[in-house]
């Protein structure tokens, strides 16, 4: 009897340690099926099996670790909200150490696919220049107002606040939202000068990838400006925002040259001008082409090679039309050749009243050569 007790009691004992062991509990099953699915490549099942192992839920405790890894193969996926769900992890430093630069890498990810929650915390991050981005308070309003423009209420109200405080940034911003939107329907000239707000940082941060990616699209497709071709060439020879290409930089601006953009046309005479031996036949074309269009450098080079006979005949009364040009675009080098010309009399009657008068205009934008001049007479 004692023996048959022993055995009831040692099979008591066993079946315990069998449920102990291998028995699961419905969140640790609906664990395992999820991380098979997601092993197998189920994108949605690697979002959820992320946030099981954030939660600690079917997993002894959270692993913060593993819930990264597939948060960002989600993300990498096109999983917006694992993009956002991984910046708030980061931010949080709960289950992952914090980390505020990898989160505004997936914040960034998150607002450009236009999760409201992560615009708003980029906009944050931007006002407070957070996670290495530059502090900008256009940026951090241009996030704001797209979030607010999906129901926001955080985002609203440092929108208006803005408002209140900075009138004059909140009419630019929006300016520069309405360009945005009219340059992803395919507007050239929209597209054209998105491209140049974001290369210069003007109200927004300064972004030369997408400037180039706008710059190119207002080149190759619909009315192809000339212009953008330029912007695009300064940037492949600088290796802004693209990988550096001179072949490719000088393939863009001969193109814009050729399509009569007198910036290009100015930098295509600099080139020859500068060359070894220089081509002053060719710089002067290009320099007089840029000056037809317009171009106060392109005027001023033209004047400056008249007035010293560098690939045309020499002709002071010509270079002094083509000075007046530039000078009157506050080209400040042209105001000063200009004022000592008629200051000296150089090639012309003096007639120092007009010739102070250039001189001034040039010092008071800062040359510090027509200062000079005056003060010494």
């Amino acid at each position: 009897m004692k023996t048959f007790l022993k055995i009831v009691l040692l099979l008591a004992v066993l079946a315990g340690v069998y449920v102990f062991v291998f028995y699961k509990t419905p969140q640790q099953r609906e664990f395992e099926q999820t991380l098979s699915a997601a092993q197998a490549g189920d994108m949605q099942a690697a979002f959820k099996v992320a946030g099981l192992y954030a939660a600690g839920q079917g997993v002894k405790t959270p692993d913060g670790a593993q819930a990264a890894e597939w948060y960002r193969k989600a993300a990498a996926d096109g999983n917006v909200e694992a993009a956002w769900k991984l910046a708030q992890l980061y931010i949080e430093g709960k289950v992952l150490p914090k980390n505020l630069e990898e989160a505004a890498v997936y914040l960034q990810l998150a607002a450009r696919e236009g999760n409201a929650q992560a615009q708003t915390e980029l906009g944050r991050f931007y006002e407070q220049g957070l996670g290495g981005l530059p502090s900008s308070r256009g940026e951090a309003l241009n996030w704001y107002l797209q979030a607010g423009q999906q129901g926001d209420a955080q985002a609203q109200e440092r929108a208006q606040d803005v408002q209140l405080e900075d009138p004059q940034l909140y009419e630019e911003v929006t300016r520069f939202q309405a360009l945005l939107a009219s340059a992803k329907t395919g507007d050239s000239q929209a597209q054209l000068e998105v491209g140049q707000m974001l290369r210069e940082g003007y109200v927004i941060a300064q972004n030369n990838e997408e400037a180039a990616r706008w710059f190119t699209q207002a080149w190759q497709e619909g009315e192809k400006l000339p212009q953008a071709a330029y912007e695009l060439s300064r940037l492949y020879q600088n290796g802004e925002g693209v990988e550096k290409n001179e072949a490719k930089a000088m393939e863009l601006l001969g193109a814009a040259a050729q399509a009569k953009n007198p910036d290009a046309q100015y930098q295509m005479g600099t080139l020859a001008y500068g060359a070894n031996p220089p081509k002053y036949e060719d710089a002067f074309a290009w320099f007089s082409n840029a000056a037809a269009g317009g171009q106060a450098q392109g005027q001023y080079m033209t004047g400056f090679m008249l007035m010293q006979g560098q690939g045309t005949p020499k002709s002071v009364e010509l270079a002094i039309q083509f000075f007046r040009k530039a000078a009157e675009q506050n080209h400040t080098a042209a105001q000063y050749v200009l004022g000592q010309i008629y200051w000296k009399g150089l090639g012309v009657p003096a007639n120092k009243k007009e010739g102070e008068q250039w001189l001034r205009r040039a010092a008071d934008s800062g040359n510090e050569a027509a200062k000079a001049l005056l003060t010494s007479n």
